[in-house]
C-alpha cells in the first residue's frame, strides 16, 4: 500500500535531484570553463565519435569498477570508488559542454538571452529531457550520458591550442 507520504517522498527526491544536477552543471561550467568549451566543441563537431567513445569507456570501466567494488579488500574498494568518481567528474564536464551547446543554440534563437541565462536554460532542458518516461529514461538519458563521458574524456586529454603571447610594443627611442 502506497501512502501519500511515499508519493511525496518520491516527488521530493526527483525535484531535489533535478535541482542539484542543474546546479552541478552550472558550477562545473563556471569552474572548468575551458574544459567545458572543449567538450562543447567535441560534441558539436563529432557527436557520434564521442558517444561511441563514451559507451566503450562506460562499458570497460564500468565492469572494472563493479569488479573492484565487489572485492573484500578495502584498498581495492577504494580504488574502485576513485575510478567511479573520476568517471562521474569526467561525465559532468562533458554534460556541462552539452548544456553549453544547447544554451548556445538557444541564444541563437533568442539573442536577448544573457550567457548565464542561455547556459541555465540549456542545463535545465538537458536535465529535464532525461525525465521523459521510457524515451528519456532508456534512450535520451543513456545517449546523453555516453556523449558526455566521451566528450569529457576528450576535453581532459586534449591540449588547448597555445596562443603565443603578443610582443609588447617597443617604446624605447633609438
Amino acid at each position: 500500500m502506497v501512502t501519500i507520504g511515499d508519493v511525496l517522498a518520491v516527488i521530493g527526491t526527483v525535484v531535489a535531484t533535478v535541482v542539484s544536477l542543474w546546479a552541478m552543471v552550472i558550477a562545473v561550467s563556471v569552474l572548468f570553463g575551458e574544459r567545458t568549451a572543449r567538450a562543447r566543441e567535441r560534441i558539436e563537431h563529432s557527436p557520434g565519435k564521442v558517444t561511441l567513445l563514451g559507451a566503450v569507456i562506460a562499458l570497460v570501466l564500468g565492469i572494472i569498477v563493479a569488479a573492484l567494488l565487489n572485492q573484500p579488500h578495502g584498498l581495492l574498494k577504494l580504488i574502485g570508488w576513485v575510478i567511479y568518481l573520476l568517471l562521474l567528474l569526467t561525465g559532468a564536464i562533458g554534460f556541462s559542454g552539452l548544456a553549453a551547446l544547447v544554451g548556445q543554440r538557444l541564444k541563437q534563437m533568442e539573442p536577448s538571452l544573457t550567457p548565464y541565462g542561455a547556459l541555465s536554460r540549456g542545463a535545465l532542458f538537458c536535465v529535464l529531457a532525461t525525465l521523459v518516461p521510457i524515451l528519456g529514461w532508456f534512450v535520451v538519458g543513456p545517449l546523453m550520458g555516453f556523449a558526455s563521458l566521451g566528450a569529457g574524456v576528450e576535453a581532459l586529454l586534449t591540449r588547448s591550442h597555445a596562443v603565443a603571447p603578443s610582443q609588447p610594443a617597443n617604446t624605447t627611442a633609438s
